[in-house]
C-alpha cells in the first residue's frame, strides 16, 4: 500500500513497520480461513515516529478501515459457528455493559490519568452514544476508531476510553450484522 511521505523535516510512521503490518492485514483478507491478526491487533497497532515517514492521519484512516473488516468478518465467522442466540445473547451483554458507562455520572466515568484523553472531549463524544430499546444509536466505527479525543494532565485513563469505543464499535458490528 503507497502512503503519502511527510516532508523531511517532519516526522511520521516507520514506513518498514507500517508496510510490514499491512501486508499481514492484507494476507489475512484475501485468505478468511486463516487467522493471522485480529481486529483488536490491528485498531491498536502503534508506530514508531520517524523523519519523512508515512503521513499519520492517511495511516490511521487505513488501518481503522482494515481494524473494520476485520472485525466485521470475526462477527460474521461468530454467527456462522455459535448461532444467532448466541451472537444476540453476546451482544445485549455488551449493551449492558456499555450502559452502565453511558449512565454513570460524566465525572466518574474512567479513571484520572496524568496523560489522559481530554474529559470533555470524552463526555462530549458518550452524549452521543445512547442505547433505547436495546438499540445502540452512536457515530460511525471509523469515527470512533479515528476521532481525536485531546491530552490532558488530569484526563480520562487512555486505556479505559479506547476499550469502551472498541466495545461500542464492536456492538454496532453485532447490531448491524444481526440486524
Amino acid at each position: 500500500m503507497n502512503f503519502p511521505v511527510a516532508s523531511a523535516k517532519l516526522q511520521g510512521y516507520d514506513p518498514r513497520q507500517v508496510d510490514a503490518l499491512m501486508a499481514r492485514v492484507n494476507s489475512q483478507l484475501e485468505n478468511p480461513d486463516r487467522e493471522i491478526l485480529s481486529a483488536a491487533v490491528v485498531a491498536v497497532a502503534r508506530f514508531d515516529l520517524v523523519l519523512a515517514g508515512y503521513k499519520i492521519p492517511a495511516v490511521d484512516e487505513a488501518i481503522a478501515k482494515a481494524a473494520d473488516a476485520l472485525e466485521v468478518r470475526e462477527v460474521e465467522r461468530e454467527l456462522r459457528q455459535f448461532g444467532r442466540a448466541k451472537a444476540s445473547s453476546d451482544l445485549a451483554a455488551l449493551l449492558r455493559a456499555l450502559k452502565q458507562v453511558i449512565e454513570t455520572e460524566p465525572k466518574e466515568r474512567f479513571e484520572k490519568s496524568a496523560k489522559g484523553y481530554n474529559s470533555r472531549m470524552v463526555n462530549s463524544l458518550i452524549k452521543r452514544i445512547e442505547i433505547k430499546r436495546s438499540t445502540l444509536t452512536a457515530p460511525s466505527t471509523f469515527e470512533l476508531r479515528t476521532i481525536s479525543l485531546g491530552r490532558s494532565s488530569n484526563g480520562f485513563d487512555r486505556e479505559q476510553v479506547d476499550e469502551f469505543l472498541s466495545a461500542v464499535v464492536t456492538a454496532l458490528h453485532r447490531q448491524k450484522l444481526l440486524g
